[in-house]
């Protein structure tokens, strides 16, 4: 009876056997992977820890008694909570008008970034022509330039054009560095949109348009989340334009009220009313990226094999 081996014999030449290549994470013991989770895991907590004590510390404050916060000795605990913080910011009358222009402002410049932006976007992806090149790396220069060094510029467009201390004003100044974030942004999703798509559904009898609309604004919907909730934090935390352009009160954001009411005389030394505030205008980004967290995982890394 015949017996075929199975094992491959080693080359003549080589008098030594290969080297095993490095163990991958799978053919480690056990208790080497329990040991490196471990260890991943107390880091990933330090972090946490200490990126999230100054919220802590935040939040301790507004329900701590003046007793507790002039303290020598401050506590990690209230010996008794006190909500006068809250009260006392809720009863400032500019806080809602503060409020409202922020919110006003903000999903302006969000929607008006992500029209113009997706709309310059499809043309760098989809279409070839002269000054293409030019323009996608003049997206990528804007954004580097600093927003403190285009104050000036802005300054006096805005006067010129009568939009100074106007809310439509402060707008049309954010999207200098919005819609570049969503040109840049967006490219990467199209790009990886194939164009074959957009060819089927024009000929199975949708226009260009029509194909735009049912094809290719579905797939970069991810995309729109994403660059929408970033460019809503950097609309909603802005103070350099928003303080320089408004001037009046009733034109102020979130932002310039807290420092204006960090500042007075009046509310200088209530750290737990500053505080409250804080934490009042922090409140809808952090609501906002905890509902669209996942969404904005899967849309950083979705845009970032091609483009």
């Amino acid at each position: 009876m015949a017996f075929i081996s199975s094992q491959k014999t080693a080359p003549a030449g080589l008098s030594k056997p290969l080297k095993a290549s490095k163990a991958s994470r799978s053919d480690r013991p056990a208790h080497q992977n329990r040991w490196a989770t471990g260890v991943w895991n107390t880091v990933a907590i330090g972090f946490a820890v200490v990126m999230g004590f100054p919220i802590y510390w935040a939040a301790l404050t507004t329900v701590k008694s003046n007793r507790d916060l002039l303290s020598r000795n401050p506590t990690f605990w209230p010996t008794h909570f006190d909500l006068g913080s809250y009260t006392t910011i809720f009863h400032d009358h500019d806080l809602p008008i503060a409020l409202e222009n922020t919110a006003l402002i903000t999903v302006g410049a969000v929607l008006a970034g992500l029209v113009v932006g997706l709309l310059a976007a499809i043309a760098v992806a989809r279409f070839r022509f002269r000054g293409r090149n030019f323009f996608i790396v003049t997206m990528l220069v804007v954004q580097m330039v600093p927003l403190l060094s285009l104050i000036i510029p802005l300054f006096l467009i805005l006067k010129n054009i009568g939009l100074y201390n106007t809310l439509f004003g402060v707008i049309i100044a954010y999207l200098v560095f919005t819609i570049p974030y969503v040109v840049w942004t967006l490219r990467s999703f199209i790009v990886n949109i194939p164009k074959e798509l957009d060819e089927a559904a024009m000929v199975d009898g949708c226009t260009r348009w029509g194909a735009f609309f049912r094809v290719v604004l579905p797939l970069t919907v991810p995309g729109l989340v994403t660059t929408g909730v970033y460019c809503w934090i950097q609309a909603w935390n802005e103070f350099i334009i928003a303080n320089t352009m408004l001037s009046d009160n009733s034109t102020h954001t979130g932002m310039v009220w807290l420092t204006s009411y960090s500042a007075g005389p009046t509310y200088a030394a209530d750290y737990g009313a500053q505080m409250a505030g804080s934490l009042l205008i922090s409140l809808p980004v952090i609501i906002l990226f905890v509902i669209f967290q996942k969404r904005v995982a899967s849309g950083l890394t979705a845009g970032a094999v091609k483009g």
